[in-house]
């Protein structure tokens, strides 16, 4: 059990599929949310699925509003290596992110975060916080339309941590 900010967030065993990964991820950022608000780091808050991204949050730190989104991704073994982004046909807001240079990407980087859990990691470290320069560098190939796009499980164990780390770096994120 991870303790940030007076919230206690226990980490599951494991997650059956995508939807409940987002779904729980969800009740997380709320807390951490709700937190803030206590402490009044923030000021107000919505929480959207499906925005676009898989969750998009937009707050109001002081008086200055903001948008974050996150996508999110469930490693169970599906592919041979790669975990899917976009749809079959290469389309979709993800797709559209990396398609863009690094100029491009480090300004989404304001605003967007990829989570990854993989289910077949040993240990503690199992998840993956990125940020739009490292998720292409960790796509099998190159990014392109036409094609499913995915990204190389072993790129992105590169960036592995643990539990409570990946609490803290959203917290982070939030109120950046």
């Amino acid at each position: 059990m991870v303790k940030i900010l007076q919230v206690e967030i226990e980490e599951p065993e494991s997650f059956n599929n995508e939807r409940e990964f987002e779904e729980f991820m969800t009740k997380v950022i709320d807390d951490v949310l709700s937190n803030l608000k206590k402490q009044g780091a923030v000021s107000n808050y919505y929480i959207f699925r499906e925005l676009g991204f898989d969750i998009a949050v937009f707050l109001d730190k002081g008086g200055s509003p903001k948008v974050k989104f996150f996508e999110l991704k469930l490693y169970k073994g599906q592919r041979a290596g790669g975990v899917g982004f976009g749809n079959q046909r290469g389309e979709g807001p993800q797709v559209e992110v990396l398609l863009n240079d690094k100029e491009t990407l480090a300004f989404f980087n304001k605003f967007l975060r990829w989570i990854v859990c993989d289910a077949l990691a040993m240990g503690e470290r199992r998840y993956v916080f990125i940020d739009n320069i490292t998720a292409k560098e960790c796509a099998m190939g190159e990014v392109r339309r036409g094609k499913q796009n995915n990204f190389n499980i072993n790129k992105l164990r590169k960036h592995a941590i643990t539990w409570g780390e990946l609490i803290q770096k959203i917290r982070e994120f939030l109120t950046q």
